[in-house]
């Protein structure tokens, strides 16, 4: 197996010494830096048993020789050295296992941290000086199917970076070599290749209550003493599509630029055959399949590119699969609507029908690699996955994270993460964008809390009661300001229904039935600076400076609809700009942020946070 590792670390360097010559966000000038090892791709063999398929890989590919250990033993040692209860594996019971079953020269060790840069610097600097594989906790959302079991460990046995972590504090994460156990019971462990940008949007900090890692991203490492950041580019999620036979020669072009056939995972790219890609998710975070096969139409492996750049980001391979055609999911979405009587007329269903695959980012119930087809006939939709289940509900599309406390009443964005405040338990809690776990939480002196904003230093929030403004210092809860609250008292007042910063002012959104407004406030004294219709019930309310959202509520038997305007002096022109950009998904929606990139709506009735993409293009 040293044989191996060598000859694999070998070929690396030497590929990655010549450096890249397509322009790219890959196109590097310098050679990279990689520690690539092999271990054998086991799956779970019980659906909770991520964690002792895990241990089982690594300590079968040690470098200093493999140990033979029964997937039940790791499972029984894992139990022995658990200390906290609401985890099938927890980290101090993996480590124990790894570390008393089959101990390496060193000692293993649980390496948490609040920032997800830092752990990966961690885990690329031991994994380089100790020649080690890592134990990494992707994420805490069930898989599998089985939402019992929230935990997902993965075998991290590959990483490359931009330089050598052991001799520089900050590099890039380039690419993440890892075996995934969780894939259905008897399969092999889907082995990923994937840059670095597509590690960071699925890797997650703890999100389990009661747990001491909450907030944290966990990884389980040889001894970690240096600190440095592992950083990867920012992946474009929007933009004109690239045609598929380009990102089919792309798909070609990775391969053999980043020498993918040379894994041994992936030696059937040799000599297999691009199937046709399939374009997933194309208005927002879009991206190719390009499947190969050496078998006709059913594919072994697939390269994963931007569907807007053409960059690579993974690669996998998987048992031997037919992906189904537009025709197919059509045929059978027909058939399905037909079974409930349903169907549209035969004559107008060329006009009538739309079609398109979807990665759904709300619910993990599909893989990147098998999307779903959301298939639209005389506006009845009818979801069909690879192997023909049919999905009566689309799951859903955009992302969430659960919220804290019962009843959320405001949202914002400091910066790195968000802060919800709730209206009965009158707390502030800022949460993680990824998992919604709570990493801090200030109790306010509040009566009937409402609307958030961040002005890059203090927090601001409304007591609807008193109708007062307040900014707080996120640190500690402290009470900085506060300012009174103005009503237009030609538009009257019911209820505060959001509140933002634009860079200079507080905006507010009162509903008033007919007269609702969204107003500039002076945060010095509490006075409306001008005041404008909002054309609706609004619901929450941000800005960047440049524009303003808000949410219009429709009522619980219409979708709610998220509107911007663009920040102008002239009041007419600003009411003239207004656009609907998005139908949301909540049936209760109250509060608004943006990250920068995104927009977040909470719902008061699922208790959830909803990330969706704006389209900002004029």
């Amino acid at each position: 197996m040293s044989i191996i590792r060598f000859f694999i670390n070998r070929l690396w360097v030497l590929f990655f010494a010549v450096g890249f010559t397509i322009s790219s966000s890959y196109a590097f000038a310098q050679p990279l830096h990689s520690v690539m090892l092999s271990l054998p791709a086991h799956s779970e063999e019980a659906l909770s048993w991520c964690g002792p398929a895990t241990g089982q890989m690594i300590m079968a590919g040690y470098p200093s020789g493999s140990c033979s250990v029964l997937q039940e033993d790791v499972w029984t040692a894992i139990q022995s050295y658990k200390t906290e209860t609401v985890w099938d594996t927890d980290p101090a019971g993996l480590k124990g296992a790894l570390k008393n079953l089959c101990p390496p020269t060193g000692t293993w060790s649980i390496h948490p941290e609040t920032d997800a840069q830092a752990l990966m610097y961690s885990v690329a600097f031991w994994m380089t000086k100790n020649n080690y594989p890592a134990a990494g906790l992707l994420n805490t959302v069930s898989h599998n199917s089985y939402t019992a079991h929230e935990e997902h460990w993965v075998a991290i046995k590959g990483i490359i970076t931009s330089a050598d972590p052991t001799t520089n504090p900050t590099v890039n994460l380039e690419f993440l070599w890892f075996n995934d156990p969780a894939v259905p019971l008897g399969d092999p462990a889907l082995e990923r290749f994937v840059t670095g940008s597509t590690w960071y949007s699925e890797f997650q900090p703890v999100s389990k209550a009661g747990s001491s890692y909450l907030g944290k991203y966990v990884a389980i490492i040889e001894p970690p003493e240096i600190k440095g950041l592992a950083i990867a580019p920012t992946e474009v999620l929007t933009g004109k599509i690239i045609k598929p036979d380009f990102a089919l020669k792309l798909a070609d072009r990775w391969i053999e630029k980043f020498k993918l056939h040379e894994l041994k995972s992936y030696g059937i790219l040799k000599k297999a055959k691009a199937l046709a890609p399939l374009l997933v998710n194309e208005k927002h975070g879009g991206y190719y399949i390009v499947p190969y096969s050496i078998k006709g139409q059913l594919a072994e492996a697939a390269v994963i590119v931007n569907a807007y750049t053409g960059n690579f980001q993974e690669v996998g391979a998987f048992k031997s699969v037919k992906y189904m055609s537009r025709q197919e999911a059509v045929q059978i979405a027909t058939t399905h609507l037909q079974k409930r009587e349903i169907s549209p007329q035969p004559e107008s269903l060329s006009d009538k029908i739309r079609t398109e695959l979807i990665y759904p980012q709300g619910e993990r119930v599909v893989s990147r690699y098998f999307p779903i087809w959301k298939v639209t006939i005389n506006n009845k939709v009818i979801g069909v996955g690879h192997q023909g289940k049919v999905y009566t509900k689309i799951p859903s599309q955009e992302f969430s994270i659960p919220l804290p406390g019962r009843t959320p009443a405001g949202i914002t964005w400091d910066g790195k993460q968000l802060w919800s405040i709730d209206g009965k338990t009158k707390k502030l809690q800022k949460i993680d964008s990824l998992s919604g776990a709570v990493t801090r939480s200030l109790d306010l002196d509040l009566s009937r809390p409402k609307g958030l904003a961040f002005d890059g230093v203090s927090i601001w929030v409304i007591d609807e009661a008193t109708k007062k403004i307040h900014s707080f210092d996120p640190e500690n809860g402290r009470l900085k300001k506060t300012i009174k609250m103005e009503v237009p008292a030609e538009k009257g007042f019911q209820s505060v229904e959001g509140l933002t910063w634009d860079g200079k002012y507080l905006w507010t959104a009162y509903f008033a039935g007919f007269s609702s407004s969204l107003n500039q406030i002076d945060p010095q004294n509490g006075r409306i600076v001008r005041s404008i219709f909002a054309d609706c019930n609004p619901r929450g309310i941000s800005s960047d400076g440049e524009y303003l959202w808000s949410i219009c509520f429709n009522g619980k038997n219409l979708p709610a609809k998220i509107d911007k305007r663009k920040i102008q002096d002239n009041e007419h022109e600003m009411l003239r700009s207004r656009k609907f950009i998005a139908d949301i998904e909540g049936t209760e929606p109250t509060g608004l942020a943006y990250d920068g990139r995104y927009l977040w709506y909470t719902d008061r009735h699922l208790k959830r946070s909803f990330r969706v993409f704006p389209e900002k293009s004029e």
